[in-house]
C-alpha cells in the first residue's frame, strides 16, 4: 500500500506543472546526436466502445493521442524511418532528441491515430502481419482469449490442471493473464491449438478481426505512413524454427513489396521474440533495422540495427511519463556513446 501510495504521488508529480518544466530544462540540455527514441503504439481508441478488444495493447484515446502528439512535438524532432535507415547507414546523424513514431497490428483504429499525424504533417510507421488483411477469420490470440474468457457464463475453466475462477472481472483478467503468459512460453504451432481448443471450451463469441485491408493499405501507402513487416502470421520469432522464422520474415516483406509496390527495410519481432540466430538471420535476408519491444534508447553510433529498443505507450502513460523514459534510458548511455 505504501509503496502504490509513494507511486501515485511521485506520478502526480511529474504530471504537473512544476514537473513538465522540471523535464522542459534537462531536455533543452540535450544536444546529443545520432540518439533514437522510439514509441510503440498499438490501439488508439475508447477502450469502452470496444470491449471485445484486448484491453492491454490499448495505447490512448484519441484526445491523449493528440496531446501526446503536441507535446512531442514542441518538445522532440520527430523523424521518419527513412531518416533512421539513412543514419544507421552512415548517410548521416539525426539530430537531437530524435523520435520515431510506430504502430503495431495495423488495427483499423489506426485511423483515427493517421488522422492526427496527417494534420500535424508527422511521419509514422505501421507493421502489417500479412496474414491478417482481408481475413476476418483470422483473429489476434490476445484478442479472442480476452472475449472468450469476457463473454463466457462459465464460472470456472481448468487449465492443465489448474482450475480458474471466472466469477468476476477481477478474476478474469488474472485469468487472462494467466493464458498468456502460457501462450508465449509454448512452441507457436502448440499455442495455435491450444487457444482453439480453450475457446472452443468457453463456446467462444466469434468476432472478425479489426485489421486494416489490403486495399487500404494500399492507400495509407500513397498518403505518407510507411509500412514495415510483422511477420505473416504473427509468431514469437523465437518459438519457432529458425527455418520458420526466416519463412515469416520472406514472406510478410514479399507481400507487402507486391501489394504496395514499395521496397520493404524494417521488420518488428512480435511481442519481442528474438534470439541472436534470428536476428543474424534478418541481417542475413536483407533488412537494415529491426526493432524489438525491448525498453530503451539507441545510439545510432554503437548499437544493433537488429535490434533497436521501443518505449511503449499504455493507456494510462503519461506525455510527461514518456519524456521522463526518454532521460532516464538516454542517461543509461555509456560517456563515449553521448556525442555532444
Amino acid at each position: 500500500m505504501m509503496n502504490r501510495m509513494l507511486s501515485q504521488c511521485a506520478l502526480g508529480l511529474v504530471n504537473s506543472w512544476a514537473g513538465s518544466s522540471f523535464l522542459s530544462s534537462i531536455e533543452s540540455r540535450d544536444r546529443r546526436d545520432n540518439v533514437l527514441r522510439v514509441i510503440t503504439y498499438h490501439r488508439v481508441d475508447v477502450p469502452s466502445e470496444n470491449p471485445h478488444l484486448y484491453p492491454g495493447v490499448h495505447s490512448a484515446t484519441p484526445d491523449q493521442f493528440a496531446a501526446q502528439l503536441d507535446q512531442l512535438d514542441r518538445c522532440s524532432h520527430i523523424v521518419s524511418l527513412d531518416e533512421v535507415l539513412s543514419a544507421l547507414e552512415g548517410g548521416h546523424r539525426l539530430p537531437a532528441k530524435s523520435v520515431l513514431i510506430t504502430f503495431d497490428d495495423a488495427y483499423q483504429n489506426f485511423e483515427t491515430a493517421w488522422q492526427h499525424l496527417k494534420s500535424r504533417g508527422l511521419p509514422v510507421v505501421l507493421f502489417v502481419p500479412t496474414s491478417f488483411p482481408d481475413h476476418p477469420e483470422r483473429t489476434f490470440w490476445w484478442d479472442r482469449v480476452h472475449w472468450a474468457i469476457q463473454s463466457t457464463s462459465q464460472t470456472t475453466i481448468s487449465l492443465d490442471g489448474d482450475t480458474l475462477s471466472l466469477e468476476g472481472r477481477k478474476q478474469k483478467s488474472q485469468a487472462a493473464r494467466w493464458v498468456a503468459a502460457k501462450v508465449k512460453q509454448l512452441p507457436h504451432r502448440e499455442a495455435m491449438p491450444w487457444i482453439d481448443v480453450l475457446c472452443q471450451d468457453l463456446q467462444e463469441d466469434a468476432r472478425p478481426n479489426e485489421v486494416l485491408s489490403w486495399q487500404r493499405l494500399r492507400e495509407l501507402s500513397e498518403e505518407g505512413v510507411t509500412i514495415g513487416a510483422h511477420t505473416h502470421t504473427h509468431p514469437l520469432m523465437n518459438q519457432i524454427t529458425l527455418d520458420e522464422a526466416r519463412d515469416e520474415a520472406t514472406r510478410s516483406r514479399e507481400e507487402l513489396e507486391q501489394r504496395l509496390g514499395k521496397k520493404v527495410r524494417s521488420f518488428c519481432y512480435p511481442a519481442g521474440g528474438v534470439s541472436d540466430e534470428v536476428a543474424a538471420m534478418l541481417r542475413e535476408i536483407g533488412y537494415t533495422a529491426a526493432f524489438t519491444t525491448q525498453r530503451g534508447v539507441n545510439d545510432l553510433s554503437n548499437c544493433d540495427a537488429m535490434r533497436l529498443n521501443r518505449i511503449n505507450v499504455g493507456g494510462r502513460t503519461s506525455t510527461n511519463v514518456m519524456r521522463m523514459q526518454f532521460l532516464t534510458y538516454a542517461r543509461n548511455l555509456k560517456p563515449e556513446q553521448q556525442p555532444v
